[in-house]
């Protein structure tokens, strides 16, 4: 059996072959290896491109080391069996750190005390008129693994937590409401703050466009942890140009990099991010753990975890 890797230290590639000892790690570095090695992998650790996936004759699954998969979302790989499992879950506790971070930067206008700093002013605190959260309404578009350690730290910040969700079910006790998808509107008018943390499917692209901005308060801030692809971007610029909304933390916008024409960095209310919530230097060693964890079933034939499901693409 041969598994493609990417990017192992020699204590990861120990830890890997005591877990499958009878395996082949191979790590091409051209990509003239890669498309020799690829042919009779069983396995791969990392992205794949429809003309390798033409190439493979024996590929049965691949690894990816993020959660988002929607570049992978081609014919090759969606009429294939090879089966296709995500990191979900090893990003969560950072990204809904993250969320959390940005809320707290509106709350206590962080994002204009910043700003204020640079340019050497003691600016007027009746300029800066701080909120408190305690008793404030949090709605989270997609409650799965991120969604999921959000609403966990908003719950200790006293909030009241509201959801929809297509297909999650299972509803903590800690979230007051979980709706689906139908009733986000819904979801949205009774929101101080609004979370995405749903992935990017052909169902939630553009998801968030001029109806929903308009649904949500006035006085009701966006955040948006996920993909820019969610958020109707020009849409989003008018309405907080109308104040529809109050403002939004963009972690992740369309395109990246943002371009430096985009009236969106000029805006005092809101607060870009690079797409760096994922980052943290725990989650590599959770990613890897779930990598060995699935090698384990893998060698032994039995259920992976996270398999995506090719038809929701998540």
């Amino acid at each position: 059996m041969k598994i493609i890797i990417h990017h192992f230290s020699e204590e990861q590639l120990a830890a890997a072959r005591a877990v499958a000892p009878g395996v082949d790690f191979v790590t091409p570095t051209t990509d003239e290896e890669m498309q020799r090695e690829i042919e009779d992998a069983d396995g791969i650790f990392g992205g794949v491109t429809p003309d390798l996936i033409r190439r493979a004759k024996n590929l049965r699954w691949i690894q990816t080391g993020g959660v988002g998969v929607e570049g992978l979302r081609f014919p090759e790989l969606i009429n294939s069996d090879i089966v296709l499992a995500n990191a979900r879950g090893t990003t969560a506790v950072n990204i809904a750190e993250h969320v959390m971070a940005l809320i707290l930067a509106f709350t206590r206008t962080l994002n204009i005390t910043i700003k204020r700093q640079m340019e050497k002013v003691w600016e007027s605190r009746a300029n800066m008129p701080v909120l408190e959260i305690a008793g404030e309404t949090i709605g989270i578009l997609g409650l799965g693994s991120i969604g999921l350690e959000v609403a966990k730290r908003a719950t200790a910040f006293d909030l009241r937590i509201l959801a929809v969700d297509p297909t999650q079910t299972h509803k903590p006790d800690y979230v007051e409401s979980l709706w689906k998808t139908d009733r986000l509107h819904d979801m949205l008018s009774q929101s101080d703050w609004v979370a995405i943390c749903c992935p990017l499917t052909i169902e939630t692209e553009g998801i968030m466009g001029a109806a929903e901005f308009r649904a949500m308060k006035p006085s009701a801030f966006l955040i948006n942890i996920a993909r820019g692809k969610i958020v109707n971007q020009a849409e989003l610029v008018e309405a907080l140009r109308a104040k529809e909304l109050a403002g939004a933390g963009l972690d992740a916008l369309d395109p990246e990099p943002l371009p430096q024409n985009s009236p969106l960095w000029e805006m005092e209310n809101v607060i870009i991010t690079p797409h760096h919530a994922g980052q943290s230097p725990k989650a590599p060693n959770r990613v890897f753990e779930l990598f060995c964890e699935n090698l384990k079933r893998f060698v032994a034939d039995e259920p992976l975890i996270n398999v995506v499901d090719k038809t929701r693409w998540y």
